[in-house]
């Protein structure tokens, strides 16, 4: 019972150390994008809010709607306030998401850190980084400082070669049928 336990657990700190930072994300993404929702119902936003003018959205490549509360314009983040649409042109009244837009960055940078990890060009760098932190930050602290009186270690050879005995065991021979 105990090994199925541990083994379990096992799994579950293997697949959190596996999906842990997206999971982490996620839940991070969900609280900021409550954050922005309840600041938007409390009519906070409006000195921050923008108008887009989108001409022609299906042809605009800076456009992309993310879902219907959010889109993505010259690579920033908007919360939709209210839209309307002119034609073949679309107002949309909106919020920039700022934390939203550091929050992916952060995944994004994370992410090829980690793709790069097994690169071996980026790996030599981070090795020599690694190097680098040790050697500056750590060796000069605690490096041993050498004795100030010197010592002579003497060894010496045994007196007499040591012999070891080779006992066989007296097992009956096999029988053959």
């Amino acid at each position: 019972m105990i090994r199925k336990i541990l083994s379990v657990l096992f799994a579950v700190l293997i697949l959190f150390n596996l999906f842990g930072y997206y999971f982490v994300f996620k839940c991070d993404q969900v609280r900021v994008k409550g954050e922005m929702k309840a600041m938007m119902r409390s009519s906070s936003f409006q000195a921050h809010s923008q108008e887009i003018i989108i001409l022609d959205p299906a042809t605009d490549r800076d456009f992309k709607m993310i879902d219907k509360d959010e889109i993505l314009y010259h690579g920033k983040l908007y919360d939709i306030i209210t839209t309307r649409n002119s034609g073949s042109s679309i107002i949309i009244n909106c919020v920039n998401d700022t934390k939203e837009e550091q929050l992916l960055a952060r995944y994004n940078k994370y992410s090829t850190w980690v793709a790069g990890m097994n690169a071996p060009e980026k790996s030599r760098n981070n090795q020599a980084m690694l190097y680098h932190i040790i050697k500056h930050a750590l060796i000069n602290k605690y490096s041993v400082q050498p004795p100030s009186t010197s010592t002579m270690l003497l060894f010496f050879e045994p007196i007499g070669k040591l012999k070891s005995q080779l006992l066989l065991p007296d097992f009956p021979p096999p029988r053959l049928s």
